[in-house]
């Protein structure tokens, strides 16, 4: 399997929570702001996501073969 070559929504927010929590002093408080601004930002769309996710879900039912065969009418008498 070819590796991803981007990071993942849960990658980028553990990273920025990193910056935001920083207290060795190699970030500014203006970079802790926007960590914390893109971190509410990322979580907007992961939310978006899941909500999208669970609406393509509801309303497109995954097909199983079981509930296909059940409508076939077995073969007329001849």
């Amino acid at each position: 399997m070819p590796k991803e070559r981007h990071l993942t929504i849960e990658e980028k927010r553990d990273w920025l929570a990193g910056i935001f929590r920083d207290v060795s002093g190699d970030y500014s408080q203006a970079d802790k702001f926007k960590a914390m601004a893109e971190d509410t930002r990322l979580a907007q769309l992961q939310e978006e996501k899941q909500q999208a996710d669970t609406a393509t879900a509801t309303a497109h039912p995954p097909l199983h073969s079981a509930n296909l065969l059940s409508d076939i009418l077995p073969p007329a008498p001849e």
